[in-house]
């Protein structure tokens, strides 16, 4: 069965027997996302992706923002597995925080991050993480994580 997405206006509600597995980071620039679509089409997975079209600015629209949040939170809560991927430069504040998050919560969680990246050394030495430095290693990795959540 191919793998189902869940997009951050829609409920966080399994569709296939497979993992809930958060997408978080980058947003801008070429979509990373769509390689783990493509490479695991085929495989029972639920894919949470938090990407949106355009950032709710909390001091515009405060209302907006807090469910845009609250969404998120929720999304790490449900998910099994979180995957990320940072961008170049100081940017993926939002990502970081969730990062935290994520980790706090003792579920497996995966982190790569692009050449540019600003704070590799700070977040791996936190994390006590090995970041991948490709989508290629990040995928590799998420794909014998994969194989042993299957074989549990």
């Amino acid at each position: 069965m191919p793998y189902s997405l869940i997009k951050h206006d829609q409920p966080i509600v399994a569709k296939t027997k497979g993992p809930l597995v958060f997408l978080g980071g980058r947003c801008k620039g070429r979509d990373w996302r769509l390689d783990f679509f493509h490479r695991f089409e085929q495989t029972d997975i639920n894919f949470i992706n938090p990407q949106r079209d355009q950032f709710v600015d909390p001091e515009f629209a405060p209302s907006e923002h807090v469910l845009q949040v609250s969404w998120e939170r929720q999304a790490l809560d449900e998910a099994d597995i979180c995957v990320f991927w940072l961008g170049e430069g100081l940017h993926n504040q939002a990502a970081r925080v969730e990062i935290g998050y994520a980790l706090a919560t003792g579920k497996p969680v995966l982190l790569g991050a692009e050449e540019g990246f600003v704070g590799m050394e700070h977040l791996a030495g936190f994390s006590g993480m090995v970041l991948s430095k490709s989508i290629d290693g990040l995928m590799n990795r998420f794909a014998s994580l994969i194989t042993s959540y299957k074989a549990a």
